[in-house]
């Protein structure tokens, strides 16, 4: 009986839907990044997604969040800035494998990745009485590009979960001591991410 009423749902899902969607989870951040005093240690992640589908694709926008922090490496600077990572994203799903029940979609994705401060600035004491250094920390947008599976099922017509493991990687402009110099080189991070998300779908004809 589940396989029977599996199938007519997919068939009846051959038409236009509209699926919005909240998740929540974890990301774990590239381990390259502690070497620029990034904390690497797994963060929260919450993303809102909207994707239009007919059978077996679907498209759509995703904003997704999450934060970190990063070291200053002076005993003399103020607490360490909060690092804001938001990304939208555009989505792309394709059904791969559908059994029992559960589907199984791939997912990639493109856009982009702005990194924000809190505070974006910081005052830095030379320990001189009057003697203050401020510190810029510029904003940063860079090309967010991913690649995950999706494991969902529907729960009647209309709610639908799934749980989502994605691979994602940026590229940023960095500089570092190797040995006497000071590099200033592009260097890529892959960040990994799980979470599960609920879905609300409706049927567009």
């Amino acid at each position: 009986m589940l396989l029977v009423a599996t199938s007519a749902l997919a068939e009846s899902r051959s038409e236009w839907w509209l699926a919005t969607g909240l998740g929540a989870g974890a990301v774990s951040p590239d381990q390259n990044l502690v070497n620029y005093r990034w904390d690497t240690r797994p963060a929260a992640l919450y993303a809102l997604e909207a994707t239009a589908g007919r059978g077996r694709l679907a498209a759509g926008l995703r904003f997704s969040r999450w934060n970190t922090t990063q070291g200053t490496g002076l005993a003399l600077a103020e607490a360490d800035p909060q690092v804001n990572l938001n990304a939208l994203d555009f989505v792309g799903q394709a059904r791969l494998v559908e059994m029992a029940g559960w589907q199984l979609w791939g997912t990639a994705l493109v856009g982009r990745l702005g990194i924000r401060y809190a505070p974006d600035q910081a005052v830095i004491s030379t320990g001189v009485p009057g003697g203050e250094i401020t510190v810029q920390y510029d904003p940063i947008d860079e090309m967010n590009l991913g690649l995950g599976l999706a494991l969902k099922r529907d729960f009647g017509r209309r709610v639908s979960a799934a749980l989502l493991a994605e691979q994602s990687r940026f590229s940023l402009d960095t500089s570092h001591r190797r040995g006497d110099e000071i590099v200033f080189e592009r260097q890529e991070f892959v960040n990994w991410s799980f979470r599960l998300q609920v879905s609300w779908v409706m049927d567009l004809g």
